[in-house]
């Protein structure tokens, strides 16, 4: 399977993804440095104060601060505290805690990182004490209150910022990976719902390509495969078209020759027996133009309705005891069941016990029995029929239910192996399923019907 290529350019997903690294990393820097223009702007328009803003401010006054005390005069990011000659506190916008630390270092001379002190002595014995830092502040006192660390708002606004870029070129790789991830999930989806006449498309990712070159060999090898499988459907459905017509001849001979029979037989006992021919040749009839229509319409018509239980056991009955007697076989008849009536195609549930039954007179030896037990399994009914024989071989077991399958290798013209696979089929269509195995109290094999009330 060839990809339909276009014209345009491919590359593998360690370029796509590098490409959107690199244009990342491009923005990050583009950012950082749109950021910072923007930072020393706001410095040089002076909306920004410089770091040393406080520390010159407070030079410049401090010889007016000598000879007398001017709050106004002090920088408007600085605290400050008024003592007394004797230490008392005369005024202060420090809190209480700044307080006490102002005091340890005018005892104990210790100088934090962050912060910094200017002792003032006033010309009437006073000390003015000044705290202040050498970090850049908003002019604006209000931009001041709610931003006092302008570095602080700019490092915060680069991180913001690249986290945004980071989310956006991830959402733009994951577009542009989605994109070309569509042939696969079409091409897929196309196989699941076995529409196999579609064409791949390439994308612009080699390794998405050569996914779809194993997506279209695929595609091929079912398309070939399912050519194959109706080829072979087409014969199946010949020969048993085929097989069909053939039985009808001697089937229309039988029928012909047992007519002229009973109309000749004068003996009760033979005019029975004759009876069961033209009854047993009339089924055979039927089942013939039945499997017609199943070979051509690939399904089994189904009429469900509610069936009197007690003329349905006694309509098989009739059917299933000459079946056995072609064997001298006994027929036991168990019934435990409470309800009067089922749900259910009476044709189609007739073949199956009649197949049941067929298989267990096949497998079991002259002169022996076979055991029906119609039973309740709380909202099913179990028809299960048990046989004398020699049971279930390991690989019945495993291919019981299979089309055509059976144990005579020889596959002579007594048994073509459409008995299980089509009770299986009703059981389905009645909402219940097939159980077979051999018993566990004596030699012989078990089969199970479950159909729904």
């Amino acid at each position: 399977m060839e990809i339909k290529r276009k014209k345009e350019k491919t590359i593998s997903i360690f370029r796509l993804f590098l490409e959107h690294v690199v244009g990342l990393s491009a923005a990050i820097i583009l950012l950082i440095v749109v950021v910072f223009i923007g930072f020393f702007a706001c410095m040089q328009s002076g909306m920004i104060l410089p770091a040393n803003d406080s520390e010159n401010t407070i030079n410049q006054v401090e010889d007016t601060l000598h000879k007398s005390f001017d709050e106004n005069l002090l920088p408007l990011h600085s605290e400050y505290i008024l003592l007394g000659d004797s230490g008392e506190i005369i005024k202060t916008n420090m809190k209480e805690r700044d307080i006490g630390k102002t005091k340890e270092h005018l005892s104990k001379g210790n100088q934090p990182d962050y912060v910094f002190y200017k002792m003032i002595t006033m010309d009437n014995g006073n000390i003015l004490v000044i705290k202040y830092d050498l970090m850049v502040h908003f002019r604006n006192p209000v931009l001041h209150r709610m931003m006092p660390y302008p570095e602080l708002v700019v490092v915060a606004a680069v991180l913001v910022l690249i986290v945004l870029a980071s989310i956006l070129t991830a959402m733009r790789f994951s577009r542009k990976l989605k994109r070309n991830l569509i042939p696969i999930t079409s091409a897929t989806e196309k196989i699941k719902n076995q529409d196999l006449d579609f064409d791949i498309r390439p994308t612009q990712i080699l390794e998405i390509n050569s996914s779809l070159e194993a997506i279209g060999k695929l595609k091929d090898a079912l398309t070939a495969s399912l050519h194959e499988q109706w080829y072979h459907e087409q014969q199946r459905k010949s020969q048993l078209c085929a097989l069909a017509h053939d039985i009808k001849t001697p089937l229309t001979t039988i029928k012909g020759n047992a007519e002229l029979l009973l109309e000749e037989e004068s003996s009760l006992e033979n005019r029975e027996l004759i009876s069961y021919i033209q009854t047993s040749s009339n089924a055979i009839e039927k089942y013939v133009e039945l499997l017609m229509n199943v070979v051509n319409q690939e399904s089994l018509p189904v009429h469900k309705e509610q069936i009197a239980l007690k003329d349905f056991v006694k309509d098989i009955s009739a059917d299933l005891l000459p079946l056995c007697r072609t064997k001298n076989i006994q027929f036991n008849l168990h019934q435990e069941v409470t309800c009067d009536s089922v749900f259910a195609d009476g044709n189609l549930l007739k073949r199956a016990i009649l197949n049941l039954v067929d298989n267990a007179v096949r497998y079991s030896d002259n002169d022996g029995s076979i055991d029906m037990i119609i039973r309740e399994n709380g909202t099913q009914i179990v028809f299960e029929v048990a046989d004398y024989g020699k049971g279930f071989s390991a690989e019945s077991l495993k291919k019981a239910t299979e089309e055509f399958f059976t144990e005579d290798t020889s596959r002579t013209s007594h048994h073509y192996g459409l008995g299980l696979n089509f009770v299986k089929k009703v059981a389905e269509m009645h909402s219940g399923t097939l159980e077979f195995g051999n018993r566990t109290d004596v030699k012989g094999a078990k089969v199970s019907l479950y159909i729904m009330k």
